[in-house]
Formats: C-alpha cells, structure tokens, sequence
C-alpha cells in the first residue's frame, strides 16, 4: 500500500505527505527485519531528527498505527490550501526566479521586486498563469527558501574588490613585505595581558612606531538601532542625521590616540583635527587640512619618541595621493611649447629611460624664453622619436595599448610615473616612513574598529542640541581605553599574518578569531584550517 502510495501519488501529494509515506516505508522495513515497534520509531527518528528523538519517535509509531488501521494517512487539520504543491517546486520556475536574483545588483533584492517580477514577467514568459496573483508574503517565502535573508548590513572584509588582481599585487607585493620589514623593529604587546615584548635592534637601528590614520564623521542624530520596547511604544526621533562632527586622527601602540599628556594625565597636546563643516560651519575636509595636521603629528611624535623612526599609515585616496602644483602630468601638457599650460618642475631623466645615452641628464620644463615646453619636446629630449605620432587619443586612451599617443608615453616614465604625492614628501622629508593601505582592506587598519567602538558609544546617548553632541562625540574618543587600542592593533597585524600565509577572505577571517591572543597567524591554525578545507 505505501509503496503503491509512493509510485502513485508523490508527483500530487505536498512534500509533507511524501515525507510521511516515506518515514512509514522506512519504518515498515525495519519492522519486517525483526525491529520492534520502538527500535524502529527510534531508528527512524535517529535518522531524520537532530536530539535524542524520542518525541520524533513517538510521533512515528503514532503514525504508523494511524495507517495501519485506516490504511491512509492522517487527514491535514490546516487549511486545504495547505495541499497544494508550491509554484516554486516546478524547476523551470525555480531556475527562472534564480537566474532573475542573481542578475540584480547587490542589495537591490526587495520581496515587492521579485513579486512584480514573478505576476509580470517570470510565469507568463513560462506560460503559468496562478489562480489569483502571487502575494508579498509568498516571495518572501520564496526568498528565504532560495537562500535570501534579510540582514543588518555592518562593515567588515569588502569582498567585492578585495581580491582583484591589481589590489592582490600591490597586497602581496608592496604591502605585505614593507609592513613585515619594520614590524621587526616595532614594540610588540602580547598575550592577554598585553605585555610588553621590546624589538630586538642592530647597531644604528631606530625603533618604529606605527601611527594608523583615518576621518570619520559622527552626526548630531545618531541614535542607537535597537531599543526595549513595550507593546505601542515608539520612540519620536528627529528628521535628518543632524549636523556634522568630522574628525581626522591618529592611533599607535604606544599611548593610543596620539597626544601629549601631563604628569597628572592631562592632554595638552593632541594630534587630532576636528570640524563642523556645512551650512554657517567650517570648511569642507581638504588636502591643506591634512597637510597641516600631519606636521602638527610628526612634531608630536617627535617630542615623544625623539630617538625613535615612525610609520605613517594611510589608506588610498585622493587626498592622500595629491600632488604638488608643480607636478609631472603628462595630459595636462600641450603638444608644442607655450600656449595655455601651466607650468611643471624640472627633474632628472630616470636611469631607467629606454635610451641609455639620455639618462640621468637634467631635464627642465621650460625653454630659454621661461614658456612650458610641450610633449614633443620633452619627450625628444628623452631621446623618442615622435614624429608619426598623435599627441592625445580621443577622448580617451585604449584600456590596453602600447604607445598609443604622446601624452601616454610620456605618462609612463619612472619621471612621471613615480611621483610622490605632498604627504609622502612632508613625511620622507622629516626623516620617516609613509604606506598606504591596499584598497578595500579596511581590516587591515585598526582605527577603523576604533571608530566603530566610540560609534557604539555615542549612540547610546542621548543628545538634545548640537552642542551636547560636540562635547560628547569628543568625550567618547578620549574615553577608549589603550588596552583596547592596542587588541584592535594587534587584531590588524593578525590579518597581515594570514595574508602571508596565502589566506584570503573567510578563510583569513577565521584564522584571525581562532587567534585573538596572539600577533600572527600560528601554523597550529593553518593546520586547522587545512583539516577544514579537506
């Protein structure tokens, strides 16, 4: 009989009442194998239940004696609309909604989307009209079942660039090795105590300390997301985000925040710029500010640490890589000399210049009438030969090209290729060392999980006018303790690690928790993981 059911009725019957037939088939043979009654139910709970299943087996036995007098199954006391199979069983369908997720952009995927979709477009182009129109309810359902799930987006590794194979390079290439290089020299803390390890240093060699800079903004409104309430209770809030509280700074192992305190533990000097920018306020952050800021940071670093190197650790933006008025840019440079260009500093011609016999001559960007020389020009002087050349592709350069236009081949010089930005040069020029973060690796810079904790802070309270949100905002970014600066630090470094080992992604991200005591990524975890993976 269950067999017959089975063969009969499995393509009509709901995937419940198939469930069923099946655990009875089941059950049936073991029964005839000489289990009793309640081996067999606990055989069969054993195998479709998690827990020790003795409700799941009693639930079995009751409906195995159920079909044993009436020779059915138990009638369904939902509703009879229960009994009907879902669209989303038909695998035409199933792949159809699939393929329509998949093509939409991140975060874009909302039920009423997919609802629209499905009435108007998915069905009918399979030639599937329901009854009555599919609901909201239905494909949020549909959703959860095809692995949607609604989520609290936070910050964490971006994946999406984060493995593009010119960011890997500059990770795996530049980064990595540089940070390994003063790592070296740098005080460690260690252990979960913190405790303090000194860097074993040659004769001549300056201790490094690592200061990791970012901006964040706080607004007047921030409020925290998640509140107690009771039935019919909804906090009135206010419209808009509220004014605007930008802060630029610096954090290190050494005193956390960067600042100079007094013998009572008072700050008197402090590395941070804060402003209000917008409507009445200050000006909109600038490179001007930076620069100001970072000199202001290098004096203090060097009244606290006068014997000792520092490393500057910046992420990747415009403001960062701004170049000075005078700099070598190849576009903005006419064909022939004079006209309406500006004018660009002299150099030296790189070592690396294709021609041997122009290298290292002088090269100036000027003619003897003091007019800017043109690409021609400049590029003859480097000993090319331009002469069936166009100065400028329009609009743009090809994505892969090989001496397309004058402008481009100039552009790739050492000379003009290579240029440091302003921040690089005050920082070089003051005696220490400038890095930028790889892009979209905000895990590998620790100010970042410290903006996050005083974020956490300053939500929780409550902030009637812009003035109490000023002394706040301030208030909960001198109150975070150094010890937790420096596990954000370490944290960080431990990201390094795994990257070194050949990690990336979840992977590194899971070596990183299984190792919150430590500095780096051991081989123990690495093996750990290898025993996952495999």
């Amino acid at each position: 009989q269950i067999k017959e059911d089975l063969k009969h009725k499995s393509k009509t019957l709901p995937l419940i009442r198939v469930k069923q037939l099946l655990i009875l088939s089941n059950f049936a043979t073991l029964w005839l194998n000489g289990f009793s009654i309640i081996d067999a139910s606990m055989q069969i709970a054993h195998q479709w239940h998690e827990g020790n299943g003795n409700w799941f087996a009693r639930r079995v036995h009751a409906l195995a004696r159920h079909y044993q007098v009436f020779e059915q199954l138990p009638v369904e006391k939902h509703d009879s609309s229960s009994n009907n199979r879902s669209w989303l069983h038909n695998k035409s369908v199933q792949n159809c909604t699939r393929e329509w997720l998949t093509t939409q952009s991140i975060g874009k995927v909302m039920p009423h989307n997919l609802q629209q979709s499905l009435n108007s477009i998915i069905l009918p182009d399979l030639g599937m009209i329901p009854a009555k129109p599919l609901s909201i309810c239905t494909a949020r359902r549909w959703l959860i079942k095809l692995g949607w799930r609604r989520t609290v987006v936070r910050k964490g590794i971006y994946m999406g660039g984060h493995e593009h194979s010119d960011v890997v390079k500059y990770r795996n290439g530049i980064f990595l090795p540089a940070m390994e290089h003063f790592e070296k020299r740098m005080m460690k803390y260690e252990g979960p105590e913190l405790e303090c390890v000194k860097p074993p240093l040659s004769a001549g060699e300056k201790e490094i300390v690592a200061y990791f800079h970012d901006e964040s903004s706080f607004h007047a409104n921030e409020e925290t997301r998640s509140l107690w309430l009771r039935d019919g209770e909804q906090p009135l809030r206010k419209k808009g985000r509220g004014c605007l509280i930008r802060i630029s700074d610096f954090i290190c192992e050494a005193t956390g925040r960067l600042v100079v305190r007094d013998s009572s533990g008072e700050i008197v000097k402090d590395a941070w710029q804060v402003i209000y920018p917008g409507t009445n306020g200050n000006a909109w952050w600038d490179s001007a500010q930076l620069l100001a800021q970072v000199k202001a940071a290098i004096a203090i670093h060097n009244e606290l640490h006068p014997d000792k190197q520092a490393v500057w650790v910046f992420d990747q933006s415009s403001n960062h890589a701004a170049l000075p008025p005078d700099a070598l840019r190849a576009f903005d440079m006419n064909k022939s000399d004079g006209g309406k260009q500006r004018k660009q500093r002299d150099m030296v011609i790189p070592m690396t210049n294709p021609i041997a016999e122009f290298r290292g001559q002088p090269q100036k960007m000027t003619t003897f009438t003091g007019e800017p020389k043109g690409l021609k020009t400049v590029l003859e002087e480097h000993g090319f030969d331009v002469r069936n050349l166009r100065a400028k592709c329009s609009p743009v350069c090809p994505f892969e090209n090989n001496g397309c236009c004058m402008a481009w081949l100039l552009s790739q010089q050492d000379d003009f290729a290579n240029q440091q930005s302003m921040l690089e040069q005050i920082i070089k020029d003051a005696g220490h060392e400038c890095i930028f973060l790889p892009k979209f690796h905000c895990e590998l810079n620790p100010i970042e999980m410290y903006w996050g904790w005083c974020k956490h802070r300053y939500r929780e309270i409550s902030k009637p006018n812009f003035s109490v949100a000023k002394r706040v905002a301030l208030e909960v970014l001198n109150s975070c303790p150094i010890e937790v600066i420096r596990r954000f630090i370490n944290h960080s470094w431990r990201f390094m690690s795994a990257y070194r080992l050949g990690l990336t992604g979840k992977a590194a991200a899971w070596a990183v928790r299984k190792q919150k005591q430590h500095r780096s990524v051991s081989q123990r975890a690495m093996l750990e993981i290898e025993s996952v993976l495999n």
